[in-house]
């Protein structure tokens, strides 16, 4: 029994050898015997050729794919030729197309809709592997089209921009053309005795909209065109109330005309043509260029504020004055204007008709950055007082260093500002403030700034006695902190560095005679010290002629009561 047992597992191990050695040796045989055929001719420089077909019901595109040379096949089943572009299989699609399925077989015109097919293609492959785990019926469903999705409108025009492509609507078929450009709509005012009509160059009816996902599109008859946002806030806006009410053209008296100058002109001067109106209707209802100025100054209690002005011509309008004013205006521009300002923060000083910024954030914001996008857009006049009180940078003029009494002194008093705000200054760059105000109304701006970072580490890193600095603006420090103090000093740049003998003598010093090893052991000294005993004779040495302070361990060996190290020395025992 055993004896069949064993040969039954002799079998089975061979079996599976066997097996193992055709797996690899089989392919090898393959090769061999196709090198003895004559290779079939592989077709190069293939093209896809994309058609859409439109569903005007729906308002869907979906577009199918033939690929070839000399004679186009279509591709019938998507997920499998993403399939075969993966594994870069050849297959033969007929007589006259035998294909490699990589890149290089496909012409340079193709590969950015070859991409666009592949990468649609990839994501209905994974949909249709996970739904048929599920559903009987999707085993029978071949996807030989893509549905354009709002992205996918997106990424479709883009290979396309600037061809011409196969298009089918019901059931005519045509080319028509993805356009760079945006579609040249105009709209043109005509007067007839005291009516206006406003008609557009081209037949509202004429186009259908489609919306992708940054962009929005208007097909018409023989050409799809892709527009900006601007494009749909504007003149797609006008179209589209044309449309819903299903006429070409729009009538106006001249106080409705005024009223279209003023509020829906401005947004899309370009497209308004006003050629066939007189010079007096155009003098009563269309404005003149809105021009702005702005007045800033501070009030008494450092508060910016902003008188504005609209200007036409030579008339200037004060918006928060109740004037009559006979001539037509910009509502859209002034408006936008005033809404910058709230946005800002400004707020309406009614009892001066102006606006007024009070927030200290908002105002050092107005200063730091928007400013200069107001200056940009408007004219900016400001007075003598508001240009004083600009946004300073602190930089530290001078500094004095000296040793006294044994003490490292550092002399901040000619720093360059008020010792009182230098304290909240302090406290506000801790905190990571981005400035401080200064009790004139001025600020200083605390980041990024290197003054400030010198002051921080002589208070945090060297444990300065800021009660002591902001009475007279002196630190005092041991003298064992003046290299580090030193290593700060590099840092600093345009700073006047005033320095004693006697704090130049310790620096210079240090920095010559580092090493201990050239102090002597004294040679009335009655024993024999290992290494570690003289290194730390000679370390407390040195600390003893530069008058420093240092702790000698009890347990440290290096016999304590030696006369030769002074009191700066401590014992702890």
């Amino acid at each position: 029994m055993l004896k069949d047992q064993n040969e039954i597992r002799e079998k089975e191990n061979h079996r599976v050898f066997k097996q193992l050695l055709n797996t690899f040796v089989k392919e090898d045989l393959t090769d061999l015997t196709n090198e003895e055929k004559p290779k079939e001719e592989c077709t190069k420089n293939v093209q896809i050729i994309p058609k859409i077909f439109y569903n005007e019901f729906t308002k869907q595109l979906k577009v199918e794919f033939k690929i070839g040379d000399k004679q186009l096949y279509k591709i019938k089943n998507l997920p499998e030729f993403y399939e075969k572009m993966l594994n870069k299989e050849t297959y033969k699609y007929g007589s006259k197309l035998n294909l490699i399925h990589e890149e290089l077989s496909f012409t340079e015109e193709s590969i950015s809709i070859l991409k666009f097919l592949l990468k649609y293609a990839e994501i209905m492959k994974y949909n249709n592997d996970l739904t048929s785990e599920y559903s009987y019926y999707t085993k029978n469903f071949v996807p030989d089209s893509i549905l354009i999705s709002n992205t996918g409108l997106d990424d479709f025009f883009s290979c396309l921009e600037g061809k011409d492509v196969l298009f089918q609507k019901a059931d005519k078929e045509k080319t028509i053309h993805f356009s760079k450009e945006e579609p040249y709509i105009t709209f043109t005012i005509t007067q007839k005795e005291n009516k206006f009509k406003l008609k557009s160059n081209i037949d509202v009816f004429s186009y259908d909209f489609l919306q992708g996902k940054e962009y929005i599109y208007l097909l018409f008859p023989n050409a799809i065109y892709r527009c900006d946002s601007n494009f749909k806030q504007t003149t797609l806006k006008l179209l589209e109330v044309l449309r819903k009410n299903y006429t070409n053209e729009i009538i106006m008296d001249e106080k409705e005309l005024t009223s279209f100058f003023a509020l829906v002109a401005p947004k899309m001067e370009e497209k308004i043509l006003t050629k066939d109106l007189s010079d007096e209707i155009k003098e009563r209802c269309v404005p003149k260029k809105l021009g702005i100025k702005i007045y800033l100054d501070y009030d008494e209690k450092n508060n910016i504020t902003a008188d504005i002005k609209f200007c036409y011509g030579e008339l200037e309008i004060n918006p928060f004055v109740q004037e009559k004013v006979s001539i037509a205006r910009n509502i859209i521009g002034e408006n936008e204007a005033l809404n910058k300002f709230i946005q800002t923060g400004f707020l309406l000083d009614k009892a001066n008709a102006r606006l007024i910024l009070t927030n200290n954030d908002k105002i050092f914001s107005f200063l730091s950055e928007e400013i200069e996008d107001y200056m940009k857009k408007y004219e900016v006049l400001a007075t003598d007082t508001f240009r004083k009180k600009q946004i300073q940078t602190f930089q530290m003029k001078s500094i004095g260093i000296r040793i006294e009494n044994h003490l490292l002194e550092i002399d901040l008093s000619q720093i360059g500002i008020d010792l009182l705000d230098l304290n909240e200054m302090m406290q506000k760059y801790t905190l990571k403030k981005k400035y401080h105000r200064l009790k004139d109304g001025s600020y200083i701006k605390l980041e990024d700034n290197e003054t400030m970072q010198f002051l921080e580490e002589l208070t945090v890193n060297l444990n300065a006695n800021y009660n002591e600095w902001k009475k007279s603006g002196i630190i005092s420090l041991p003298s064992y902190r003046s290299l580090y103090l030193e290593k700060m000093l590099k840092n600093l740049k345009n700073v006047e560095i005033k320095t004693d003998k006697s704090y130049q003598t310790i620096i210079s010093s240090l920095k010559e005679n580092q090493n201990t090893a050239e102090i002597p052991v004294p040679k009335n000294l009655n024993a024999n010290l290992r290494l570690y005993q003289k290194i730390g004779y000679q370390w407390l040495k040195m600390l003893d002629q530069y008058e420093f302070g240092g702790i000698l361990a009890d347990d440290m060996g290096l016999r304590k009561n030696n006369s030769n190290v002074n009191n700066n020395i401590i014992i702890c025992k």
